[in-house]
């Protein structure tokens, strides 16, 4: 009989040796060893904070409060495997790599499997989660004030104004950042918290912060936030060759602000690249089980990861490049535990002049999981419609277009009816972020019809043609709908730049209709609208700028007239303009405002006796203007 421990011994046996560790060093500090509560009742026992390594009972395992010591937490003994280890090598071989343990994973057995992920144990964690995130959000204002906080020689009360605006734009880029450890650490010189990304952000939110002191020149806005940029350049010197969380972060928000702003998408790109190489270096693409590593830290290399992950399909869909990252070599649920910036309340900082009265949910848990989702179905326009080598018949076309119609009707009927103001208005929350995450799915849902209009390969059935251009337009419709609900509660001209991309779709959409129908059309009057959306954006977005000059190049092209006056107009509100906008559609167009049904059969009656010809045309025209080329940003 072979008397050799197996590894799942070895296994528990490592951590009851932590575990005596932490109590030993609990006792030390004046602290009390775990409760035997949790020791007596076995199911809990394996769903302790023990085993999560992460606990709410004392300050030096969670990071600083006003009495602790900064440096306590990096040379704490509790972390045998410390966190700075762990953030800083590459710790992902496949099976194809000579250094691969095939015996790592051996010796586990079903019941154990079961335990670790069992429905008590995954809601233990979502407490333990919920309890250190509200005590870091506790301490956060405590040592600002005592001046733990390091802002790089920042002033603190400026960098602090920053980071508000950073936390309050989150749709996926501030989700890829954990809050309570980013903040924990940056009070400590922890492994989440690095210079090279709290400049990243700095710079990113800069356009937003109308503070003359972080202009380079006081006078010009543009010049916001360009000395943040200059020390991000300087320090990645140091970072640009080490696998680590915090740089692969850093790069890609800075890469969504090189996309936007900036216009630099060659270097965007690029920074997103080495990003996400390093996140597969880190091995975060494949989550260990939870017995092997904290809570905490499997919650933000979750975070970690799909972020990254939307922020890939986004680049390539505006790109019109392949993906980086594939869903399927994945190996992370799509579950994130910590919950506490559910119910944590907006904060309206930039979205409008003047504060609101009302607490309302940030709903940035849901938000995030939806959008995440929805770049699954990014992912396969992307390589089933768009790739370079996919060469389909007509028929095959069509069917891989119904099969994404339906995901993305599936995934608006899933979405919860507070991030629905269109089809749930009455019990929705009203959220900037919401109305962008809808924006896009009606962007993919145009996108996913567009094949049956481009090359040689469009329809020859009349009727699969007008559906496919019903579908489109009710989409550019609704993108109108949301254009103008979003002016009517929040300020449209500081819209994330999700917005200012899902306008230039639309209008692409309204100008065919234009050219076929004239001047005289709804569809005119709804184009002029995208178009002075677009202009005023372009001072806040160097792409902005860019997709109202490709979109005048295809009004041209479609021989669509368009007088000065009926431009921008520097003397009518925007809001105004959209609310006359609203009134007209209204009258014309009474789907605009309902619920419509994606992909409904019924044709539009503006659609009679369009000429397909010309429509697919004026596509393939739109494809060598290369008008997927423009970037999103926060």
């Amino acid at each position: 009989m072979d008397d050799r421990p197996t590894n799942q011994r070895i296994t528990q046996l490592e951590q009851e040796n932590a575990s005596l560790r932490r109590q030993f060093l609990r006792m030390q500090n004046g602290g009390v060893p775990d409760r035997p509560s949790m020791q007596a009742e076995p199911a809990l026992a394996a769903i302790s904070p023990v085993g999560s390594q992460v606990t709410v009972s004392l300050p030096p395992n969670i990071g600083p409060s006003p009495i602790d010591h900064p440096s306590s937490r990096g040379s704490h003994p509790e972390f045998p495997d410390s966190d700075h280890h762990r953030n800083s090598i590459s710790l992902y071989h496949g099976p194809t790599s000579a250094v691969y343990d095939d015996t790592a994973n051996s010796g586990t057995g079903e019941e154990n499997a079961e335990s670790l992920h069992s429905p008590i144990r995954e809601e233990w964690t979502r407490h333990l989660l919920f309890a250190e995130t509200a005590r870091q959000r506790q301490l956060e204002p405590l040592n600002f004030a005592a001046g733990k906080l390091d802002f790089d020689e920042v002033d603190p009360e400026i960098g602090m104004h920053l980071l508000s605006i950073y936390w309050s734009r989150q749709l996926y880029t501030a989700q890829i950042i954990y809050r309570p450890v980013f903040m924990r650490d940056m009070a400590c010189g922890g492994p989440y918290f690095s210079k090279l990304l709290l400049n990243a952000i700095f710079f990113t939110v800069s356009k937003h912060c109308p503070r003359p002191e972080i202009r380079s020149d006081p006078e010009d806005v543009t010049t916001a936030g360009w000395r943040f940029r200059q020390r991000f350049t300087e320090l990645l010197r140091d970072s640009f060759d080490k696998s680590k969380i915090t740089t692969l972060q850093a790069l890609l928000i800075m890469s969504n602000s090189l996309f936007s702003r900036c216009d630099e998408r060659s270097l965007s790109w690029l920074y997103a690249g080495n990003a996400f190489n390093m996140i597969i270096d880190l091995g975060l693409h494949v989550l260990p089980s939870p017995n092997k590593m904290s809570a905490e830290e499997l919650e933000i290399r979750k975070r970690v990861l799909w972020g990254a992950y939307s922020i890939d399909k986004i680049q390539c869909l505006f790109q019109g490049r392949p993906p980086l990252l594939r869903h399927m070599n994945f190996k992370a649920s799509l579950n994130f535990l910590d919950e506490y910036d559910e119910l944590d309340s907006f904060q309206d900082i930039t979205f409008k002049s003047a504060s609101q009265g009302s607490a309302i949910p940030s709903l940035n848990v849901s938000l995030l999981t939806k959008l995440c989702e929805l770049s699954t179905i990014t992912e396969r326009i992307l390589c089933e419609l768009y790739s370079e080598s996919q060469s389909m018949s007509q028929r095959h076309s069509q069917k891989v277009s119904e099969d994404i119609n339906l995901d993305l009707s599936k995934w608006r009927q899933s979405l919860p009816p507070q991030l629905d103001p269109l089809l749930h208005p009455n019990e929705s929350v009203l959220l900037p972020q919401s109305l962008c995450l809808l924006a896009l799915s009606n962007v993919l849902t145009i996108l996913s019809q567009r094949p049956l209009f481009t090359g040689h390969n469009h329809p020859t059935n009349p009727t699969t043609a007008y559906e496919s251009v019903n579908i489109c337009t009710t989409a550019a419709n609704q993108i109108v709908q949301i254009l103008r609900d979003y002016s009517q509660n929040f300020s449209i001209t500081t819209a994330p730049y999700m917005l200012s991309y899902a306008t230039y779709i639309s209008a692409t959409i309204h100008a065919r209709i234009v050219a076929q129908k004239g001047r005289n059309s709804n569809s005119f009057q709804l184009l002029m609208l995208c178009r002075n959306v677009l202009h005023e954006h372009q001072h806040l977005y160097m792409a902005a700028g860019k997709a109202k000059a490709n979109l005048d190049k295809l009004i041209a092209h479609l021989g669509i007239e368009v007088a000065d006056q009926q431009g921008w107009n520097g003397g009518t509100g925007l809001s105004d303009q959209l609310a006359v906008q609203d009134t007209m559609a209204s009258v014309e167009q009474p789907g605009l405002h309902e619920g419509v049904e994606m992909g409904s059969p019924q044709l539009n009656w503006e659609l009679s006796d369009l000429d397909l010809e010309a429509i697919a045309q004026g596509f393939r025209f739109d494809g060598e203007l290369h008008y997927l080329m423009h970037p999103v940003g926060i």
